[in-house]
C-alpha cells in the first residue's frame, strides 16, 4: 500500500511540475491567402498565428513536365510570401506551407 501511494504521489508530482514549466504552444499561421500576382508568380500571406509560412505552386510549361516551386524564405505572419515560376511557366494551384 506504502509503495502504490509513493508512486500516486509521484505522478502527482510529475503532473504538476509539468504543467508548471508548460509554455504555451506557438499557433500556426492562418487566416492565409494566395492569389496569382503575374502571369509568373504566385503570392500569398497569413494574418494570424506565430509561425512561420511560405507560398508554392505548381508551375506548367508548354511541352514540359509541371514542376512545383516554393519561397525559398520562411515568411512571419503579415509578411507576403512569393513562388516564382521559371523558364516560362505559369503558375496555378497555390498553397500555404506552415511551420
Amino acid at each position: 500500500m506504502k509503495r502504490v501511494l509513493s508512486l500516486i504521489g509521484s505522478m502527482v508530482l510529475g503532473a504538476c511540475l509539468a504543467v508548471a514549466g508548460a509554455t504555451p504552444a506557438a499557433a500556426d499561421p492562418y487566416d492565409c491567402s494566395t492569389w496569382y500576382k503575374s502571369s509568373t508568380t504566385a503570392a500569398g500571406t497569413c494574418t494570424n498565428g506565430t509561425g512561420e509560412f511560405r507560398v508554392y505552386t505548381r508551375c506548367n510549361r508548354l511541352l514540359a513536365r509541371d514542376y512545383t516551386v516554393y519561397d525559398p524564405t520562411w515568411r512571419r505572419v503579415g509578411t507576403t510570401s512569393t513562388a516564382i515560376c521559371h523558364s516560362g511557366g505559369k503558375p496555378y494551384g497555390a498553397g500555404i506551407q506552415v511551420r
